[in-house]
């Protein structure tokens, strides 16, 4: 199983070894105040407050406008978030004051319209969750509505920036919550950190995050919390503060690879990634693909691909699906594409190319499963198929059967059948052959084509090609062969020679 995210900490435990040995492990010790300092020297914020976890800082968000702001009445949250965020608010507000958001089919975030934005209700803050890493810019959002309050949760844009800046420090914001949790960035198993740029926010959380202790010793004068992280805790944090740009340098290598990997269900409008807003970069947390039109059911996707080895998690539910916010009115139909379409993928930083293409080749896959088509990978066990299978090619179009039998696959590297589970039939085939070259080979019977099924079949191939580091391959057509030029063409065959009025294409991977 390629695991959705595994943790790199082991490289990062020196300084968690050293807390240990001098006996400091609670929330006292050198690498509270270090990591402290880092981060915000990091930033370049102000304040800085660790925190347990990350749900303990968003829950600081809103002891933050209940103190800064007690008349605000209404609470703008997104939709589509994960849990965490609701419930935080939900520790200080009546769910009467919550009021969802609308989501976008495009950025799977908040919409950030111009129009919506500034059609909500006057003394209001809203929350922003930055979903999957993908960064909204609320500097512009503030501009738009100077009168609104924002908070941000952090916890998955951490190290994304708007308009040059980090995500959750701008003074447009009055604080921001960050998760350190297991799946991050960077992690320290729990662990979160609470930041803002206004001094009386931070004095005031500094208060009630630590029991609320007053001057005098066990005298504590407000509610308040045990929200601390321990020196343990803090020295991972410390570790992998100090090596940052290489962490983040890998992160993105990762989501470059998969982009590359993806390039061509883009072009074919099989998937959709995450659009950016102007003046964003986002953070490379975790990836995620849209399915486009996906078909099956949330339950259906995650045992497709569990059965092939790939941990995924489906993107989060509309919010009326949670039981205890059942009550809340869901009117906006985005918030149910998003959830059934988007799926996360692994994402680890120590995610190996050759585990990036057995995903990408899944997702291939599920995608002709998605239109009831089942690939079968022929060997000598299965072969008969192959046979029955010949017996219906039009020799015409496809000669390569000609003058072979069956047994050729022996020279193969790969050689697929692809069947209709609907209507019952084999009706597509492709191969790669060695004979002094790779040469690629496909067929699809008449009643198939024109249905953009070739494109994906065509890919899916190249893909375990580049599984198995075939660098580059080969193929034959009639000159006369308009709508398979086209096709190759499309997918970055070049023409080599052109003799006997067969074309010689070639394409590098």
């Amino acid at each position: 199983m390629i695991n959705i995210y595994e943790p790199c900490i082991k490289d990062y435990s020196k300084s968690a070894i050293d807390a240990i040995e001098s006996g400091w492990i609670s929330n006292h010790g050198k690498y509270v105040t270090e990591s402290t300092n880092t981060l915000s020297k990091l930033l370049e914020c102000e304040y800085v407050i660790l925190m347990a976890n990350g749900t303990c800082a968003t829950h600081c968000l809103f002891l933050s406008i209940q103190y800064k702001y007690p008349k605000i009445n209404k609470i703008y949250v997104p939709n589509n978030a994960y849990i965490a965020a609701w419930n935080s608010v939900l520790m200080c507000y009546d769910i009467s004051n919550l009021c969802v958001m609308k989501m976008d089919i495009d950025t799977w975030n908040i919409n950030t319209n111009e129009e919506y934005i500034k059609s909500l209700d006057t003394n209001s803050a809203i929350l922003i969750v930055h979903n999957l890493g993908n960064i909204i810019n609320v500097p512009r959002l503030k501009r738009l509505r100077p009168d609104l309050i924002f908070v941000e949760d952090n916890c998955e844009g951490f190290f994304g920036k708007y308009e040059g800046i980090y995500s959750g420090t701008s003074k447009d914001t009055l604080c921001s919550s960050i998760s350190f949790y297991g799946n991050k960035i960077i992690t320290t198993g729990e662990g979160g950190a609470f930041i803002t740029n206004h001094k009386d926010i931070y004095d005031h959380i500094k208060k009630v995050y630590s029991q609320g202790m007053s001057y005098t010793r066990y005298l504590h004068d407000v509610h308040a919390y045990n929200y601390r992280m321990s020196n343990v805790q803090a020295a991972f944090l410390y570790d992998q503060l100090n090596d940052i740009d290489s962490i983040l340098t890998i992160k993105k290598q990762i989501f470059d690879n998969y982009k590359e990997l993806f390039q061509p269900l883009i072009n074919d409008n099989k998937i959709a990634l995450l659009k950016k807003e102007d003046y964003t970069e986002n953070s490379h947390w975790i990836y995620a693909v849209r399915i486009i039109n996906n078909k099956k059911s949330i339950e259906e996707t995650n045992e497709f691909f569990k059965n092939l080895g790939v941990d995924i998690r489906p993107f989060f539910y509309p919010i009326n699906y949670h039981g205890h916010l059942s009550s809340i009115e869901n009117s906006d139909d985005v918030s149910y594409v998003l959830n059934k379409e988007i799926i996360m993928i692994p994402s680890s930083p120590n995610i190996t190319i050759e585990e990036q293409l057995k995903v990408t080749d899944t997702i291939y896959q599920f995608i002709l499963f998605n239109q009831n088509i089942k690939i079968v990978k022929i060997n000598k066990e299965n072969v008969k198929l192959l046979d029955k299978f010949i017996l219906n090619i039009n020799s015409n179009c496809f000669r390569y059967f000609n003058k072979r039998t069956s047994d050729c696959i022996k020279n193969h590297l790969f050689t697929f059948l692809f069947y209709d589970i609907t209507n019952n039939i084999y009706f597509g085939y492709t191969h790669i052959d060695f004979y002094e070259k790779n040469w690629f080979g496909i067929y699809i019977d008449s009643n198939y084509r024109y249905k953009k099924i070739g494109n994906i079949i065509l890919n899916y191939t190249l893909n375990c090609c580049k599984i198995t580091n075939v660098l580059d391959i080969n193929l034959s057509v009639d000159v006369n062969n308009e709508p398979a030029i086209r096709l190759y063409k499309k997918n970055g065959f070049m023409i080599n020679e052109i003799k006997n009025n067969i074309i010689y294409m070639k394409k590098k991977l």
